[in-house]
């Protein structure tokens, strides 16, 4: 089995899909920075060069790749209930190209989901790595981050587990997950 976290831009998937992956010793994919290696941009160049709608192409089939490669390496003594990975996705991955009902089929979903003040903070710092907010002002961003959630939230909610907690510890978020789904 295959864990996909999602959720908006800053709410911490990669940081918990990597402590999830040193925990189990299984692989961790940051989905765009596998379509950045695979594209040799980065996903800010890919929107100003190729747009949205290519991006999100690219992640539809990147996504696909990535839960190949990660099933391939599997062996006999593996169980069907094994993690197999981990996979950091988009904060838009879930949104299109019905990427979501095809996680949910393919493997565990988690919904990283901090309140939007803690990613109003967090994105504050680090807005040149976003390509969506890169040049908004804070109070721009707030009201980005508040429309885009809203927009978003019909797909998050697919999600088989929920995460609302901000800055659980890695052993808090693994006890959760095995509450949530006796996967480990």
């Amino acid at each position: 089995m295959i864990v996909f976290l999602i959720g908006f831009m800053g709410s911490g998937k990669s940081f918990y899909a990597k402590g999830l992956s040193d925990y189990l010793h299984v692989p961790f994919i940051d989905l765009d920075q596998f379509i950045e290696e695979n594209q040799d941009m980065s996903i800010s160049e890919i929107f100003e060069k190729l747009g949205e709608p290519t991006f999100r192409a690219l992640e539809s089939v990147a996504i696909k790749q990535v839960y190949e490669d990660l099933v391939v390496r599997t062996t006999e003594t593996q169980q069907k209930n094994d993690i197999l990975g981990v996979i950091s996705c988009g904060g838009g991955t879930p949104c299109f190209n019905e990427n979501m009902d095809w996680m949910n089929q393919h493997g565990f979903t988690i919904w990283i989901n901090p309140a939007e003040e803690i990613i109003l903070e967090r994105l504050i710092k680090e807005p040149q790595t976003r390509p969506l907010v890169s040049s908004l002002t804070e109070d721009a961003l707030k009201e980005f981050i508040h429309q885009k959630l809203l927009e978003r939230k019909p797909y998050y909610e697919k999600a088989q587990s929920v995460i609302n907690q901000p800055d659980i510890t890695i052993s808090e978020f693994v006890n959760t997950i095995q509450n949530a789904k006796n996967l480990l």
